[in-house]
């Protein structure tokens, strides 16, 4: 391919109007002590925004189950704090004329019990089952289950409230949501589980309604993958 051009011309999504076509992939800094984004922070995005990048998607943000992750240097997407630290990100790409939409996280049996912000923390997961296939939990309820989805979307409805101008669900490499995916985490029974991965993708699909009820039209993505961080080959 030798002509770039494309790359170039605006995009329009949902009222989403982009200035060109180039997007940058969210990617995990642990850059945010106290798990609130800082200066720092603020002026790492908004120099991405002032040199032309049409649509920004932060590092993965964690939701406010507190589980989410073994890291706590990885900023949370929940509270006061982090939520006043993520509208000064959003106040200064929007000044620099970027738009920007936060990936909301949650890390699953990825993470190991005992780490993170919270580690008294159970981690969660479809059916307690490390990637490894080893059960090292009891399987969470439907109930439970429900809030790991809500979970999504209280993130969501935050985001646009801060005036974020989308969101992207982590749904990759053997984190929650993929977990929900994969039958070696998910042996679950009820609607959140079984052999096709039309059924296991119910949890995925309740997040996406939940999501999509919290911020109407806003744009919304979802990220996916085959692999898993654990198995390159997984089906």
């Amino acid at each position: 391919m030798t002509d770039v051009s494309p790359l170039f011309r605006p995009f329009n999504l949902r009222g989403m109007e982009l200035k060109n076509r180039i997007v940058m992939a969210p990617m995990t800094r642990s850059r945010s002590p106290g798990a609130f984004p800082n200066a720092e922070n603020v002026g790492y995005y908004e120099r991405r925004a002032a040199n032309e990048v049409g649509l920004i998607l932060s590092e993965g943000t964690l939701t406010r189950r507190k589980g989410a992750s073994n890291d706590a240097l990885i900023p949370l997407f929940w509270g006061d704090e982090a939520l006043a630290g993520w509208q000064n990100v959003i106040n200064a790409v929007h000044a620099a004329g970027g738009k920007m939409g936060p990936q909301i996280w949650h890390q699953g049996m990825s993470r190991k019990p005992g780490t993170g912000h919270f580690p008294d923390a159970p981690s969660d997961g479809p059916s307690g089952i490390t990637l490894m296939g080893k059960k090292i939990a009891e399987e969470p309820t439907e109930a439970d289950v429900i809030d790991m989805a809500q979970a999504y979307a209280d993130a969501a409805a935050d985001a646009k409230r801060l005036g974020f101008d989308c969101i992207e669900l982590h749904g990759a490499h053997a984190y929650l949501i993929d977990e929900f995916f994969w039958p070696v985490t998910n042996q679950r029974t009820d609607r959140f589980g079984g052999a096709k991965l039309e059924q296991r993708a119910e949890f995925a699909a309740e997040a996406l309604r939940r999501c999509r009820a919290a911020i109407g039209d806003l744009p919304m993505i979802i990220r996916v993958s085959q692999w898993k961080s654990v198995d390159y080959n997984a089906k």
